[in-house]
């Protein structure tokens, strides 16, 4: 996202969770923001959106191997996180585990799909799509679909990481938005969003 709101550069800190869903308070209004939409869902700024940035993701030693001289940031951690919080985070990641409490926040649930399972969330003004990545994976690593009219293609590489490309440009900046995420987040925030069958060529719909 661009933290920019009528020339403002805003910072922001995570206030809590709703609905899986990770709430953003800005310091300078105190107003509430969606992380994943970036819609400012409550406060002074209501109703504004910032701007968001497409992101690639890929693991530190694939962008050494692309990029060799680049330098990489790393938070500073007590020992009490670098030892025990962020190992039990990543345990509650790789085998899916809710973190304690984190359940309650849900008010509503998408049931069509295992709450983590992982998969490509595609997002246009027309279309909400997830492609779960076993499907991906099911497929040899790459399905094609349409989206408004043009031809897409999801695929995953060898470390699980996603990409989405048009099959009908080789301009990179022509992309669509897509998130890399957990079904239940996806689900929940845009409620009703298909889901990608490779076989039936059908999406199904929240009833």
């Amino acid at each position: 996202m661009v933290p920019v709101i009528n020339t403002v550069e805003l910072h922001f800190f995570c206030i809590g969770v709703h609905n899986g869903i990770a709430v953003l308070q800005d310091r300078e209004t105190g107003s509430y923001w969606n992380h994943i939409t970036g819609e400012c869902i409550h406060g002074p700024l209501k109703g504004k959106k910032m701007e968001s940035l497409l992101l690639g993701q890929m693991t530190a030693e694939q962008a050494l191997k692309r990029w060799p001289d680049l330098e990489l940031a790393l938070s500073k951690q007590t020992p009490f996180q670098k030892w025990v919080l962020q190992p039990v985070m990543n345990l509650f990641g790789r085998f899916g585990i809710y973190p304690p409490g984190f359940r309650k926040t849900m008010v509503k649930r998408d049931n069509r799909l295992p709450d983590m399972t992982s998969g490509v969330g595609i997002i246009t003004d027309e279309v909400k799509r997830f492609y779960p990545i076993d499907t991906i994976v099911a497929a040899g690593g790459e399905v094609r679909d349409q989206l408004e009219g043009r031809p897409v293609i999801v695929s995953v590489d060898e470390d699980g990481f996603p990409d989405v490309a048009y099959g009908d440009t080789d301009d990179w900046e022509d992309v669509p938005q897509y998130l890399y995420t957990r079904w239940y987040g996806f689900a929940l925030t845009f409620w009703g969003c298909d889901i990608f069958e490779p076989k039936a060529k059908k999406q199904v719909s929240a009833s």
